[in-house]
């Protein structure tokens, strides 16, 4: 989402920071890659990139956070329920015991 705002809509770093309401150091970090996390993770749920870009479109169209949260939300529900998220996280789990979606 913070590298969808910086580089499709032109947005600078401090203006990104107030509407995620996040530093404009973490700002910073996500665009450098110095605090993106597991970068494999959108290869295995590209939907994260449809989120993302629904998402930032909310932001640009003026909506507050309390109105676009809903959709950060909704994606998180969506790839928990994912098969694909189960095999990922079973192995990270000791012993495959992952009950994080409750389908075990």
């Amino acid at each position: 989402m913070v590298k969808e705002l910086s580089r499709k809509h032109g947005m600078k770093q401090s203006e990104i920071a107030r509407k995620l309401e996040i530093t404009q150091a973490s700002v910073s970090q996500y665009l450098s890659a110095t605090r993106a996390g597991d970068t494999g993770l959108i290869e295995r749920f590209p939907k994260i990139l449809t989120y993302a870009e629904e998402i930032s479109n909310r932001i640009i169209a003026g909506e507050s956070k309390s109105q676009w949260y809903n959709i950060l939300c909704t994606a998180c529900v969506d790839i928990r329920e994912d098969d694909e998220f189960c095999k990922m996280n079973g192995i990270a789990v000791d012993g495959g015991n992952c009950n994080i979606c409750g389908k075990r």
